[in-house]
Order: C-alpha cells, then sequence, then structure tokens
C-alpha cells in the first residue's frame, strides 16, 4: 500500500488510447488455495505509430515466475504494479507465468476464496490482481479459459463463454471454456467449488434454447428456485419490452457469500452476492423476493447494456450503470408494481443521493476526477443516472426512446463508448437537441426549483412561474441552468382533473432558463400540480397551503404527489415545532394529517393499492427528516419530533390502524405482490398500534400483540416486524424474541443478519453497545462484507441518532473499525465511513469531535487510497 502523499487524482481528460490491445487471451489456472498458478498467453498488437512504446501491463500483488516474448525469455522491469517491457515488435504472443494466494485475499478483488470455493471479481480493476495485463475497459479481447481443479472440493468449474472440454488428467478435474464475444478484462469471470445446481431452460423467440444453471450453497437448492423464475422473467421481458435476445447457449449464476457489491454482469456467468439469490419465505422478507427479481434482471440486461456495448474508460461508468438501472426499474414496475418501484427510486434520490449532493465527494454523473475508482458506485452515477436516463425517456417517448436504444446498441455492438456515444444516437433518433441537457452529466449538485403562481381573473388565466438556482459544489462555484421535464396537471375544487389546451397531452413543460412564466386557460381555484411522477430530480419549493396538500393526497392520481403531500406536513410539523422545542413551548398536534390519514383507512376497499397506501402513511425517518435542513442539523431534536409524530399520529388513530391489522391479512405465507401488499398494511398497523398502546402506558399490551404476531406466522417478513417493534419499543417479550429468533436462524447466515441489522439499529445510544458485543457472537465474521454491513455497517449507514449521540461512542465505533478493514478490505471500509464526511452539517460540538477522528484516520501509515481519498475530500472543504 502506497503512503497517502503519493496518492494523484486522474483526470476524465486526460484519457489516453492505449498503444497496445489484445485480440485474444487463453489462461490456465491451476487452483491452489494458498499458491494458484497463473498461465496467461496473450496475442498483443501495436496501436500507435510510436515505434519506441514499450508494452506497460497491470498487476498487483502477483508472484511472476517467467516472461516469454514469442516464445524467448525477454528484459522486463517492474515499477510500481507496472510490467514494462521495452523494444517490442508490432505483433507478437507474450506468455507469462505468475502465482497468487486466493485465501490471503481479503479484499475480495480478483481470485479469492469464499466460503470454500473460488471466485472472482474484476470490475473495475481487479483482473490485475490476477495476472499481468492490459488492466483497462478499451481492450477487448476473446477469452480462452482453462481452469485445473485442486485435488478436492471443487466440483464445478466455471468461467465465461461456452464449456469446449472437461475431464480429468493426473486425478485432477478440469474445464475449458470459450467466450466467442470479445469483452474487456473487468468481466472475466472464474468460479470453483462445489454447489446445488438449480437448472432449467429458455427458449427464446427465435426459436433457441438457452441452458440456464444457477449455482448455490449445498442444501440451499428450494431458496434458489425464485432467483430461477427471476432469470426466466428477465429473459421473456427484454425480449418483450426491448426486443433483445440472448446471445449465447448458456446463461449461468454462482451466488457467493463473500462479495463486495450486490452482484456482477460477467458476460455468461454472473456471480452473485448471496442476499441476492437465496429466499424463501420463511428466511426472506418480501422486499427481499422483491430484490432479489430487480438485481437478477439489472445484471442480466447488462448483456447488452455493458457487454455488448461497454465503456471506454470508467469515467463513463453512468454510461453502462445508469441506463440499466433505468431498464430495471421498469422491469420491476412491470413484472411487480409501478408504484412501488418508482416510489423507492425517488426515495433513493431524495434521500442518500441528495445527500451526497450536499457533501465533499458530491460529483456529477460522469466524473471529472476520481483518485480511487471504486469509490464512484456512488447512488450519483447509479440512480441519479438513471433519472437522468428517464428524462430522456420522458422527453422523447416510449416509441423514439426503443428506436434510439436500437440505434445505439447496433451502431456499437462489440465496441467501448462513451456517454456521448450514447446521446448523439438519442439525439439523431428521438429528434431532439440535447445540448443544454449535457449539463445533467457535467454539473453536480441537486437544482432547486422553486413555483409560484397567480391567477388573473379578467382572462381566465393562471400564470405558473418556475424558477431552478444550482448550489457551488467543492469543484464548480458558478451553475448554468439545467434543461428539464416538468410534468404537471390540475386540480379543480372538486378534485377532478382539468387539462387545460396549452397544456401538451404528456403534461411536461420544459424549463429551461433561471425562470419561466407559463400561461394556462383555467377556472378560478384550480390547482396546479407540479412534478408529477418525479419528473425530474430536483428540490421543489411550493407554496401550497395545507389545505392543499390534503386536496391532493385525496384526489390526485399520481403516487409520487400523493406521498409528497403527505410527507411535506410530515416536514411542516417538524421545522415548525423545532422552533418551539428552542423556545420550550407546547408542540402542536398534526391535527390535518391526521384527518388526512383517518379518511385514508377509512376509504380501503378491495380496490386500494395496499402499497401505496403504505408508503403514504410511514412517518419519514430521522435520516430522511435530517436531510430537509441545510446545515446545523439538531439531531437530537429532531428525533424527539419523528417521535413525537409518529406517536401522535399512532394514538390518534388507534381504532382504525385496529380494525386494518384485523381486516387484512395476507392469504399465504408465500411470495406475491398482492400477498406483500397485504402484509406490508398488515405490519405498519402492528407496528402504530404497538407505538400506541406504548405511548398510553400499555405496553403489556403491545408485548402480547407482538408476541401473537410473531409466533402466528411462518413468513419472516412478519416476524421481522414483530422482533423489531419488540426491540425498538423495549417490550417485555424483547429477550423471548430475541433467543427465539437466534435459536431458529443462526445457522443461516443471511436470516440471522436480520438479528444483527435490528440491534444495531436501535434509535438510542444503546445500539452501540449491541453492536460491540455482537462482535463476539459466534455467527459473526468481521472479514465477511454482509456482516460487516448488517451489523457496524447498519448502525453507520441506518441509525443516525446513535452514531451521532453526543458522548462520542458512536463515532468511535466507526472509525475504529473502519481503521481494522483499511488493511482487509479498504472498499467496504470507505463505504461506511460517508456518514461522516458531511460533518459540517451538524452542530459544533459535534463537527469537532468528527473532525478529531478524521483526522486521526489520515495519519495511519498505510491508510488506503479509497479511504484517503474520502477523508481528504471532507477535512479540506471550506465551510
Amino acid at each position: 500500500m502506497e503512503k497517502n502523499n503519493t496518492y494523484k487524482a486522474q483526470k476524465r481528460t486526460d484519457y489516453k488510447a492505449p498503444d497496445f490491445t489484445s485480440s485474444h487471451i487463453d489462461l490456465t489456472f491451476e487452483l491452489d488455495d494458498e499458491a494458484t498458478k497463473v498461465t496467461t498467453v496473450a496475442k498483443y498488437r501495436r496501436l500507435t505509430n510510436d515505434q519506441k512504446a514499450p508494452l506497460v501491463l497491470d498487476g498487483e500483488n502477483l508472484k511472476l515466475l517467467s516472461v516469454k516474448l514469442d516464445g524467448i525469455p525477454c528484459k522486463y522491469k517492474i515499477v510500481k504494479d507496472k510490467l514494462e517491457i521495452a523494444n517490442v515488435p508490432d505483433e507478437f504472443e507474450l506468455v507469462i507465468e505468475n502465482v497468487i494466494n486466493p485465501t490471503a485475499n481479503t479484499s475480495l478483488m480478483g481470485l479469492y476464496k469464499s466460503n470454500g470455493a473460488f471466485c472472482t471479481q474484476c470490475e473495475p480493476q481487479g483482473f490485475r490482481c490476477i495476472t499481468y495485463f492490459l488492466d483497462r475497459s478499451d481492450v477487448l479481447a476473446k477469452y480462452k479459459v482453462t481452469i485445473i481443479g485442486p485435488e478436492y472440493g471443487c466440483g464445478v468449474l466455471l468461467s465465461n463463454g461456452n464449456l469446449i472440454d472437461e475431464g480429468t488428467k493426473k486425478g485432477r478435474a478440469y474445464a475449458v471454456w470459450e467466450d466467442p464475444f470479445p469483452k474487456p478484462s473487468y468481466l472475466f469471470a472464474l468460479v470453483a467449488g462445489t454447489f446445488d445446481i438449480v437448472t432449467d431452460t429458455f427458449t427464446t423467440k427465435s426459436g433457441r434454447n438457452v441452458s440456464l444453471q444457477l449455482y448455490v450453497d449445498r442444501g440451499a437448492y428450494d431458496r434458489g428456485l425464485w432467483a430461477m423464475q427471476s432469470i426466466k422473467d428477465s429473459m421473456k421481458w427484454d425480449e418483450t419490452r426491448w426486443g433483445l435476445e440472448y446471445d449465447l447457449d448458456n446463461f449461468k449464476v454462482v451466488a457467493v457469500d463473500f462479495f463486495n457489491f450486490g452482484a456482477m454482469e460477467n458476460k455468461s456467468l454472473n456471480v452473485f452476492n448471496s442476499i441476492y439469490v437465496m429466499v424463501d419465505p420463511q428466511t426472506a422478507t418480501d422486499t427481499a423476493f422483491y430484490n432479489v427479481q430487480s438485481v437478477i434482471g439489472h445484471e442480466y440486461f447488462h448483456n447488452y447494456t455493458g457487454d455488448r456495448v461497454t465503456l471506454r474508460d470508467w469515467f463513463q461508468l453512468s454510461l453502462k450503470e445508469s441506463l440499466t438501472v433505468f431498464r430495471d426499474q421498469e422491469f420491476s414496475s412491470d413484472v411487480a408494481s409501478r408504484a412501488l418501484t418508482r416510489l423507492h427510486a425517488i426515495n433513493v434520490i431524495r434521500g442518500p443521493q441528495f445527500a451526497e449532493d450536499a457533501s465533499p465527494m458530491a460529483h456529477p454523473v460522469r466524473p471529472e476526477e476520481v483518485m480511487e475508482m471504486n469509490n464512484f458506485y456512488t447512488v450519483t452515477i447509479y440512480d441519479k443516472g438513471a433519472e437522468v436516463i428517464r428524462m430522456i425517456h420522458t422527453l422523447i417517448g416510449e416509441i423514439r426512446f426503443k428506436k434510439a436504444l436500437n440505434l445505439y446498441l447496433t451502431r456499437f455492438d462489440g465496441q467501448a463508448v462513451t456517454i456521448e456515444d450514447f446521446l448523439s444516437c438519442m439525439e439523431e433518433a428521438g429528434e431532439i437537441d440535447l445540448t443544454q441537457f449535457r449539463r445533467w452529466y457535467t454539473q453536480a449538485g441537486t437544482p432547486n426549483v422553486t413555483a409560484s403562481w397567480t391567477y388573473d381573473e379578467a382572462n381566465r388565466t393562471l400564470n405558473l412561474t418556475l424558477s431552478q438556482k444550482t448550489k457551488p459544489t467543492r469543484d464548480q462555484k458558478e451553475k448554468l441552468p439545467f434543461y428539464m421535464p416538468i410534468r404537471i396537471s390540475f386540480l379543480d375544487e372538486e378534485g377532478h382533473d382539468v387539462h387545460p389546451s396549452e397544456l401538451p397531452a404528456s403534461g411536461i413543460i420544459v424549463l429551461k432558463e433561471e425562470s419561466q412564466t407559463y400561461s394556462f386557460t383555467l377556472d378560478k381555484g384550480t390547482l396546479p400540480v407540479i412534478l408529477r411522477d418525479f419528473s425530474a430530480p430536483v428540490k421543489l419549493d411550493a407554496p401550497y397551503t395545507t389545505e392543499e396538500l390534503q386536496h391532493m393526497l385525496s384526489f390526485c392520481d399520481d403516487a409520487f404527489i400523493k406521498v409528497d403531500s403527505a410527507q411535506t406536513m410530515q416536514k411542516r410539523y417538524v421545522h415548525e415545532n423545532i422552533k418551539l422545542l428552542e423556545q420550550g413551548g407546547t408542540l402542536k398536534d398534526p391535527v390535518e394529517l391526521i384527518e388526512s390519514y383517518k379518511a385514508l383507512l377509512k376509504s380501503v376497499d378491495k380496490k386500494t393499492d395496499l402499497l401505496l397506501l403504505n408508503e403514504t402513511l410511514k412517518i419519514m425517518s430521522v435520516a430522511s427528516l435530517m436531510e430537509t435542513f441545510e446545515d446545523n442539523i439538531d439531531i437530537d431534536a429532531i428525533a424527539r419530533l419523528h417521535n413525537e409524530l409518529e406517536q401522535r399520529v399512532a394514538v390518534a388513530l388507534e381504532k382504525e390502524f385496529y380494525e386494518i391489522y384485523g381486516r387484512i391479512k395476507a392469504q399465504s405465507d408465500m411470495y406475491s405482490v398482492i400477498d406483500m401488499s397485504r402484509r406490508a398494511i398488515s405490519n405498519s398497523a402492528l407496528h402504530m398500534l404497538s407505538v400506541a398502546y406504548v405511548a398510553t402506558a400499555k405496553s403489556d399490551v403491545a408485548s402480547a400483540l407482538v408476541l401473537r404476531h410473531y409466533t402466528g406466522s411462518a413468513n419472516m417478513t412478519d416476524k421481522l416486524q414483530a422482533l423489531t417493534d419488540a426491540v425498538y419499543l423495549n417490550l417485555k417479550c424483547k429477550e423471548e424474541l430475541l433467543k427465539s429468533f437466534e435459536k431458529d436462524y443462526s445457522k443461516n447466515a443471511l436470516a440471522f443478519d436480520n438479528y444483527f441489522r435490528v440491534q444495531a439499529t436501535v434509535p438510542d445510544v444503546s445500539a452501540v453497545d449491541n453492536v460491540n458485543e455482537l462482535k463476539k457472537h459466534p455467527s459473526y465474521d468481521g472479514n465477511n462484507p454482509n456482516r460487516v454491513r448488517a451489523l457496524p455497517g447498519a448502525l453507520a449507514l441506518s441509525n443516525p441518532v446513535a452514531l451521532n449521540d453526543l458522548s462520542g461512542r458512536g463515532y468511535d465505533l466507526l472509525c475504529s473499525e473502519v481503521q481494522r478493514l483499511n488493511s482487509i478490505n479498504p472498499s467496504v471500509a470507505a463505504r461506511i465511513l460517508t456518514p461522516l464526511l458531511s460533518f459540517r452539517r451538524l452542530d459544533d460540538k459535534r463537527q469537532q469531535m468528527i473532525r478529531e477522528r478524521l483526522e486521526k484516520l489520515m495519519k495511519l501509515p498505510s491508510i488506503s487510497r479509497s479511504i484517503y481519498e474520502k477523508v481528504e475530500s471532507a477535512l479540506k472543504v471550506v465551510k
């Protein structure tokens, strides 16, 4: 690991095409836990006219054995993880032999061991940890891979492409795979181990049979069945919606427990974090089922948007990720719930993404400067990028978007391209000028849109004025106006939709200046409904009265507007009462919010969208409420008001929640969208009833209800809700349920992560004690990213109350964990450190405590590049 003062940022504008490329690479792996031998035979060709340019290959943590050029040992030198060979011909074959240690590879980049299995992760720059090569995304080669297994423990030997040979030699199994499609090194994959195999077939629209294999832990066959169904659903949907047919004879998915990310789209051999594969109703929640379907879809859809057409350099990461996130969101919308999928996507933008925009690590969808690429797998690049794609879809419509996507995939098939190449296809086939729109890719930050309107009675005209302004970010002080589609509609006083002649049928108006006014012929009293479906990733400030918010909540048919109206009332309650708290005054009741919620609960019938109702009724989290304040955030006051709001709503509507809880139940423990919606509203009612009982000195009643809910269901969604309420509300049944959960699930790592997570997210400082104690639990493995994310990571990322406790114990716990992981898995360490980066938004005392701890991290003698980049950015920002 380098000393921290040698870390340098790379700039997008410094991109230089490679001097050499490789057309074919033949890899042989002789697998061994601690000494895997890798033999690489690669054909290279000079691209530059500079005959003196040496061949420079990337390599990290490799034990080099030999290098031969055209069969003859050659001279070389190794300088800072680079293998350099001078005086090479224009075309030649290079044979390299090296040894790697998979067991010692705790960073989980390159080839490593996961619960006894060998597996790889090569995106973004992990292939260089396997062998010396041109480890960059713009070098596309055809791969042939021979895997020679160890003497035991590897009945399955997998790589990309098609199996062309297998057998046994000298007592060791071997398999040979060949991928006919050229690909960059980051899409290479190898898996070897012992698995249960779920098999199936899919017949493409042209009649070709594709063999499907899903590899899961021994004994977990049944828990892989939903993932297999999701694969087939994804393949069918991609054909139906986009006309994209799978292009190989087999498609393989492998689930592994040690994985830094969610999944990886390696061509024909997707490697998944097991949390996004292995589910059944007894051990996984409805949310887990929904996520498995979504992530399976995402990685499969990469086959075209990422694999067949890949990216020129890592500054173009959003090229493949944002387009594929948009596609997986549309998939989930079509096969599950459009309202829920859209609301979840919006929550990510208005929560973590807006927070990232306000942090020292704020960056555009296409970054200009990167020190550690792993730090830029962010909600900005993935999720805000997907919103940018969605805006293009909104502007040009489904038909033209399909035409433009087809043009992009056809024109650039088998190439490594840029965001500009994608946008040029959108312009050409979409018949639109996206010159100004490109600012979404080049400017960081969240645009603030302010709305106001007046009514001209003489001319029966409503004049709507929209203004936009984006605050400066670290590297961009001046912001130009964005080009954004704003979807609007109008409600009359009776709650009917009104469509004035001046409004396009799509409901879209375009805001592209700092301020614009739009005029519509309407009756007096008509209310503009602005930003339907969250048509642009902006913060909207509109002068709606509470009565107008109630009107939209009752009558608007847009899911986002309904939820946002309820949340706006919640935010106003917190902001108004926080001033009263400071002054020692009496807190106000959320009267109007309670009225609206009561009306919604009383009107529930068979036609009610229960998932939408559930999202509308949710009380915003403390973290979400924190994001409604710019600076000097009073976490203690926000947490108190969150609890007050929840209690007052729960107590006022106890009767209504009791009726819903008794009336709406899932018809089956199995997963389906219908039963997910029933369980969701039933569990929300359970929670609010429990809160109401505790608030009115009836904790014993709450405990009995929660205990009955837990023991009366075999479904994990129900059990986890009961366990969470028991722990968060400190009910009498808490210890009984924790012991029961531990007894039933401690041998199932994914299910047992819930045990860790629930106790790590208790919204008070006791969570710090819980985490410190649970780190000693025999089921906890501090080297496994899933366990880290479930325990210290859960406290850091999902428990702002405990993390920011004034004792500083939350900060100590997190920074201690980051320091421990620095040399083990710096990627995971950097991710869980994220909440401390925006410390300047907090009060002075907390700022000082965090600053001292970040400065201590900077003094680590071998601080990783991942942590250095984030801490350095946080400390150097001037308030």
